[in-house]
């Protein structure tokens, strides 16, 4: 069976635009994933990824928050980052995704599963041609929080210009970074850095309006009215 075109921005009428689609195999595993999930599909066009909420449990019950992630063959690679308490696993559920784990490589392929433990710096990417499919237990529900705030603002022109999508600036970055360091650091500055620039960069740019989330985007109408859905 051919592969399905769909995850494209939606116009005002919700009719598909040329903006980034995802391609997905209609029979896959990742696809069977999707079709489970009570939640939408997700894109940050600027970023190259698309994404449905596996797992968002409410605070104090016992059930890890989990993703299904894709990963277009140009997307953006995240900074490396750390979870202070708790473990990450990843597993790659279509195409072999790399994750990188304390500078060295790790490539998994369709199957193979890895878990990262507290402290280690990791992130991941995509190093082939394809499309990835990956699916991950985060350490917690703000993991997702952060990366739907990414593809809320990508969606409604708050990153891009001149009407093109785009990528977190750096307050954008900052704003992000100190909403998760109760539980995730992330490494690109020492610690006594950003916290320096949480207090000046960052309290300016929230009198300003600028915030580290907005629960609209993990509404899923919010999703339905952006992003072109998989036919299941």
């Amino acid at each position: 069976m051919p592969s399905q075109i769909t995850g494209r921005p939606l116009d005002d009428a919700g009719a598909p635009t040329t903006g980034p689609a995802l391609e997905i195999d209609p029979e896959g595993r990742a696809m069977e994933l999707f079709s489970e999930s009570p939640h939408a599909l997700a894109s940050s066009p600027g970023m190259g990824m698309w994404s449905t909420i596996l797992r968002y449990p409410e605070s104090g019950a016992n059930r890890t928050p989990a993703m299904l992630v894709w990963l277009g063959p140009e997307a953006t690679t995240l900074p490396a980052h750390v979870h202070t308490s708790s473990t990450e696993t990843f597993q790659s559920v279509e195409g072999e995704l790399t994750v990188v784990v304390d500078d060295c490589p790790k490539r998994l392929a369709t199957g193979e599963e890895l878990t990262v433990d507290p402290g280690d710096p990791h992130y991941f990417r995509n190093d082939t041609d394809d499309f990835v499919a990956f699916q991950v237990e985060v350490p917690w529900k703000k993991t997702i929080d952060t990366q739907y705030m990414v593809a809320g603002l990508d969606h409604e022109g708050y990153l891009g210009a001149d009407d093109e999508y785009g990528e977190p600036d750096f307050v954008q970055g900052l704003l992000l970074a100190e909403y998760v360091k109760a539980g995730t650091r992330i490494t690109i500055a020492p610690q006594i850095v950003q916290q320096l620039l949480w207090a000046s960069i960052g309290r300016v740019a929230r009198l300003t309006g600028r915030r580290a989330m907005d629960e609209r985007y993990l509404r899923d109408q919010f999703w339905e009215s952006n992003v072109e859905q998989p036919d299941i």
